[in-house]
């Protein structure tokens, strides 16, 4: 019950922002414009900055295990590629795949998984997720910017994927962030006060602009895909990875780690790119959404079950 009552305090007031957002768009206190000046604001700004105070407050004294790091960075390649050579198979429409693609493989760790894994190890075995996040929230960010500008423009232009990689907000965000983590560099309050005020804002900012922009009419015209890729995204990536982890020898705050990685729910910051990249917005935010919602049930089945098992 415990367990369950971790994951709902996470899930429900993320569920709850987004409702607001609803019944502001439906009441009419937003437009269209107003929600895209939103998803730009949380795009070139709040996002950036935000992930630029995760990475830099990781202790770069620290050290995660390399081989923990690499298994979810050639994790999420390999989720990544398999998924770019099947649904262009499976989905005619560029503005969709992209939108397809970064849903499955790109979960919602830093906003999911740092505070589900201090709540499972309060003793502090959970400082392996605040670590890791300088490894996976890059790999995932340029991951996601590539897979949208291969779909924006409808062929493989390498000189233009990697313009786009170079200009991306996000990424900039990631560097710095890792510059200032690696170098030790120390702040004037006055900037890590502004840094953490203009943080605060990306996440409750995009998840009340995503529930502004989201058309439940659209659902219906959508459910072949999101069936894809909400079972991609919250049940066979877990699968497959999860059971390699165990077989490589992965338990306790390690193997927790590597399942909030790979069985988060889909990125919110993922809505915000397809809308500025160019991918279905609608299809994205719905994604957001599913995942968001059914993990309070996925998750929690696999807590139990690995707490059962004692992995972890």
């Amino acid at each position: 019950m415990n367990n369950l009552l971790v994951t709902s305090n996470i899930v429900f007031p993320i569920f709850l922002v987004m409702l607001v957002g609803f019944v502001a768009r439906q009441s009419g206190l937003m437009n269209d414009e107003t929600v895209k000046g939103c998803n730009k604001l949380v795009f070139r700004i709040f996002l950036p900055v935000s992930l630029g105070r995760s990475i830099m407050r990781v202790s770069s004294g620290n050290v995660v295990s390399g081989s923990l790091v690499l298994f979810s960075a050639l994790g999420t390649l390999a989720t990544f590629a398999v998924c770019m050579l099947l649904i262009p198979r499976i989905e005619p429409e560029n503005s969709r795949r992209g939108v397809m693609i970064q849903g499955i493989f790109r979960s919602n760790y830093a906003i999911f998984g740092i505070p589900l894994t201090e709540a499972l190890f309060p003793q502090g075995d959970g400082g392996v997720a605040a670590m890791m996040v300088a490894a996976v929230i890059p790999v995932f960010n340029i991951l996601a910017v590539v897979t949208l500008e291969i779909f924006r423009g409808g062929k493989f232009d390498l000189k233009r994927i990697v313009l786009g990689v170079l200009k991306n907000p996000l990424i900039w965000g990631c560097l710095i962030g890792f510059v200032i983590m690696k170098t030790g560099l120390k702040l004037p309050k006055v900037v890590n006060s502004t840094v953490d005020s203009l943080a605060s804002i990306a996440s409750p900012l995009a998840l009340f602009a995503l529930g502004a922009s989201l058309r439940p009419g659209k659902v219906a015209g959508n459910l072949k895909a999101l069936a894809l890729s909400v079972s991609g995204r919250l049940l066979i990536v877990p699968l497959i990875m999860l059971t390699a982890a165990y077989a490589l020898g992965w338990r306790g705050a390690e193997f927790a780690t590597l399942m909030i990685v790979f069985a988060s729910p889909t990125a919110v910051s993922s809505f915000t790119m397809a809308e500025q990249m160019g991918g279905d917005p609608d299809l994205a935010g719905q994604q957001v959404v599913l995942t968001t919602v059914l993990s309070s049930v996925t998750i929690f089945m696999m807590v139990f079950l690995f707490k059962t098992w004692g992995i972890f």
